[in-house]
């Protein structure tokens, strides 16, 4: 099993939910902060993008930004709107959406928006993994597949043919494993996660080692072997890359995986640990309650009551 393959079947995407915008004129939007990583797509027309940090971002027809779980952003259709949207959104409540238009004709745009839904277990782990902004253009070299999407998401919005919902969460959820499969290529925004990982080849190397044998007693030595760097070159570069230390890393894929099994299957406790490379259920609960919080069987039970 391939990385990407490995980490989207853990997730188990449950639904992606999206929403089409139309706007035309001088028009803004004030969309609320979700846990969940929320993706915009330019169908028609251009609009400006404002994050909640760093500079703004001219989109245009095409384009497509992805954000981590993340606090208030903005889309307007020029800078000049966010004075008027600030007004606006000073009495909406955390989960209010503030919209807002001069209602005078202008040039036509047309979004769509939305968020994935992973298990709830895994929400923190996908935080961890993906980088605060994906920001891809249209005119990238390399955007031709996205590009081909995006236009099949576009005509899809715009129809009305049984189905259309079915059709459209599947293209969108192809769309998501598309930008996961980029992480070689030139993907602006923030570089530290799991996809800066799999930019660096010998980074990468080092990660599908892990996760086709995790049970492995993994050390930075024994890793920096495989992809021939040095131990003090491959843990400072993993580290800048990844964001966390390979023995972190490790240590929350494997409770990441542990977790999936507790709630997901009937195995033993001591058959989980075993399997991810725990030797004693001593080692596997103490490491577990240090990441979660709480032994394996008290998360087990506390996981099946709420469900």
């Amino acid at each position: 099993m391939d990385l990407l393959t490995d980490i989207v079947r853990l997730m188990r995407p449950q639904s992606v939910l999206w929403r089409t915008l139309e706007e035309q004129g001088r028009w803004g939007m004030s969309v609320p902060r979700r846990d969940e990583p929320v993706f915009c797509l330019v169908v028609a027309g251009h609009c400006c993008f404002m994050p909640p940090k760093g500079p703004p971002l001219q989109m245009q027809q095409g384009d497509y930004v992805m954000l981590n779980a993340t606090s208030r952003y903005c889309l307007g259709s020029e800078l000049d709107v966010l004075p008027t949207l600030a007004s606006l959104a000073i009495n909406a409540g955390e989960e209010d959406y503030v919209r807002w238009n001069d209602g005078k004709a202008g040039e036509e745009v047309r979004l769509i928006g939305g968020y994935f839904q992973v298990e709830p277990e895994h929400t923190e782990l996908l935080s961890r993994l993906l980088p605060d902004l994906l920001y891809i253009r249209s005119s990238d070299e390399e955007a031709g597949r996205l590009t081909r999407i995006v236009k099949l998401i576009g005509e899809e919005s715009l129809c009305q043919l049984a189905g259309r919902e079915l059709v459209m969460g599947r293209l969108v959820e192809i769309m998501l494993v598309e930008v996961l499969r980029r992480p070689m290529l030139q993907i602006e925004g923030e570089r530290t996660g799991w996809l800066s990982g799999m930019a660096d080849p010998q980074i990468a190397m080092s990660l599908q080692k892990m996760h086709a044998d995790v049970a492995h007693h993994w050390t930075i030595a024994t890793l920096a072997k495989q992809v021939g760097m040095s131990r003090a070159v491959f843990a400072r570069r993993f580290a800048e890359c990844v964001g966390v230390a390979p023995a972190t890393y490790l240590s929350n894929w494997r409770i990441a995986l542990a977790k999936d099994a507790l709630l997901n299957s009937d195995r033993s406790i001591n058959d989980i640990g075993l399997s991810i490379g725990y030797l004693s259920d001593s080692a596997f609960s103490t490491a577990f309650s240090r990441i979660i919080g709480c032994a394996p069987a008290s998360y087990r039970r506390a996981g099946r009551k709420g469900s």
